[in-house]
C-alpha cells in the first residue's frame, strides 16, 4: 500500500460559485429525507439512513445556502484505499450541494459526487483517473501535469466535471474550465462513513438531470476502479 499518495491538487474555474463540503451538511441544510412512496419521512440523518434508500430533498437556493454552509463544512473530501487489477488505488470523493450544469440531454440537478483516483504498483504511481459526467478521464501518471509531486486536476464550471487540462466548451458537455478560480490543495481528507453505500440518491431530482447515488452504489467506480480507468483510457 503506497504510504505517501499524491494528493490530487483540484483547480477551480473563476466563475465557479460551489465548493466540496462536508456530508454532514445535508443534516445542517437541513434536507428532508423522502420515502419510496414519495411522502416526507422527517430530516435526514447521516447515522440513521433507511437501508430502502429513498432520495435527500434540499431548501430551495442552494446557492445561498451552500455559502452560509461552506465556513463550517467547506474543505472536506473523502478518501479510500481499494487493491484491483493489480493495482492499488486511491480515491478521492468531493461532495457539491448542487450541479447547476445545463446540458441538451441532461439538466441542473440536486447533490453531486466527483471523483479522481490514483493507480499505485506498490509505491509507484501508474495511473490517474477523473470522473467527467457519465465518462471518465483516464492517463498515465506521467501524461498528467504535475506541481510539487502532485496530480493537478481542472474543475468544470458547475458540472464539477474533472479535466487533466484547461478546456473550454468541451466536446458535448459543453464545459468550461478556464483554471483561474480557487486553488484546492488543502482539503481535509476523511475516511468514508456507513452513509458511502446507502442505496438512496443525494438529491431530490429525478430524470435526465438525476441526483447521483452514493458512492458504494456507482457500480465500476467503486467496485471495480481498474475498468473504470479502462473505460476512459480507451
Amino acid at each position: 500500500m503506497p504510504k505517501e499518495p499524491r494528493v490530487p491538487i483540484f483547480v477551480l474555474d473563476s466563475r465557479e460559485r460551489f465548493q466540496p463540503l462536508a456530508v454532514e451538511s445535508v443534516e445542517a441544510v437541513p434536507a428532508k429525507l423522502i420515502g419510496l412512496d414519495g411522502k416526507e419521512h422527517g430530516n435526514v440523518a447521516l447515522d440513521a439512513l433507511p437501508s430502502w434508500g429513498g432520495r435527500m430533498d434540499f431548501p430551495a437556493d442552494p446557492e445561498a445556502q451552500e455559502k452560509r454552509l461552506r465556513p463550517a463544512y467547506g474543505g472536506v473530501g473523502y478518501v479510500r484505499k481499494v487493491a484491483a487489477g493489480g493495482l492499488t488505488w486511491v480515491q478521492y470523493w468531493l461532495w457539491y450541494l448542487h450541479n447547476p450544469k445545463v446540458v441538451v440531454v441532461a439538466g441542473t440537478h440536486e447533490g453531486d459526487w466527483e471523483f479522481v483516483q490514483v493507480g499505485y504498483y506498490g509505491e509507484k504511481p501508474i495511473c490517474v483517473t477523473v470522473s467527467r459526467h457519465h465518462t471518465a478521464g483516464a492517463r498515465m501518471w506521467w501524461d498528467v501535469e504535475h506541481r510539487d509531486g502532485r496530480p493537478i486536476v481542472y474543475v468544470a464550471l458547475d458540472s464539477h466535471a474533472h479535466y487533466f487540462n484547461r478546456v473550454e466548451n468541451f466536446l458535448d458537455w459543453e464545459d468550461d474550465a478556464d483554471g483561474a478560480g480557487s486553488v484546492l490543495d488543502e482539503l481535509e481528507w476523511r475516511p468514508f462513513g456507513d452513509w458511502a453505500t446507502w442505496p438512496g440518491l443525494w438529491g431530490n431530482s429525478t430524470g435526465p438531470g438525476r441526483s447521483p447515488q452514493s458512492p458504494g452504489s456507482q457500480a465500476e467506480r467503486w467496485n471495480a476502479p481498474h475498468r473504470y480507468h479502462s473505460s476512459g483510457a480507451r
